[in-house]
């Protein structure tokens, strides 16, 4: 009996001592794991914008690192979620490097089903839920969470319509001229077709017209929109009321309401 419990005294110092040199070697393999992330670049892409983070890790330590997760959530200002991604990267054995890239993409079409037109309009913000996880020796679970912001830049911030001004077009109709701008503060080119409806006080369509739009990302747009309305309405023209414009791409379509007078 006294055998058995000396036996099981030395087996318990002997998994102290075990525990003791994995805490130490691991303690020291996290200090000596190096980590480097990346600036956040920001990206045109088949459906709208991507984010993408490169970041590299160097495993100088005791141990292999398995099963790497970094998961991401966006969501708006309202907490709608816009997109989850994950990047996974199954092993970084002792004594080497990774380098890797998460991408994270926002499609324009999914923010215009979630009618969020106003992101469209309007510089923003998107919050970003940032998950990492991973098994220390295949043997010890470790997690981690963290928030951050990534900016969001308008396609047509500062829209803008001025006074239209109306000349003679033919025996029946007159031709409105109608100065049209807006700031493209995103990162694709914007290129499609605007097509614009008018509208009196009295709700009711006046005038019609389309333009050609070029705006390159990060430049200022101005240009005149051209519309056609019968002789009888020109002075609901030069008045006030609403106009429904209808912008077309390839890649998506989108409309809103603009006051005009």
């Amino acid at each position: 009996m006294k055998i058995a419990i000396r036996m099981l005294s030395i087996a318990a110092v002997i998994l102290w001592i075990v525990i003791l040199l994995f805490s130490v070697t691991a303690v020291y393999s996290v200090m000596n794991l190096g980590i480097d992330v990346g600036e956040v670049e920001m990206l045109p892409s088949s459906n709208g914008i991507s984010f993408s983070l490169p970041f590299s890790i160097t495993n100088n330590g005791y141990y292999e690192l398995a099963d790497l997760n970094l998961t991401t959530c966006v969501t708006d200002q309202n907490g709608t979620v816009f997109d989850i991604t994950e990047t996974l990267v199954p092993s970084i054995p002792r004594g080497s490097n990774i380098n890797a890239t998460h991408t994270i993409s926002v499609d324009l079409d999914s923010i215009l089903s979630m009618n969020h037109v106003s992101l469209l309009l309007n510089d923003s913000s998107f919050n970003v839920e940032i998950f990492a996880g991973l098994n220390f020796a295949r043997a010890v679970p470790v997690q981690l969470s963290t928030n951050a912001t990534i900016p969001w830049g308008a396609p047509f911030a500062y829209f803008s319509i001025g006074t239209a001004s109306v000349s003679s077009h033919n025996g029946t109709h007159v031709e409105g001229t109608i100065p049209v701008s807006f700031e493209n503060h995103a990162v694709i080119d914007i290129t499609g077709t605007l097509r614009a409806e008018v509208y009196d006080d009295s709700n009711e369509h006046i005038a019609s017209g389309r333009t050609d739009i070029n705006a390159p990302s990060q430049q200022s747009y101005a240009d005149r929109l051209l519309v056609y309305a019968s002789q009888e309405d020109s002075s609901k023209l030069t008045g006030s009321g609403r106009m429904h414009v209808i912008f077309e791409t390839p890649v998506f379509v989108v409309e809103w309401w603009e006051q005009y007078g």
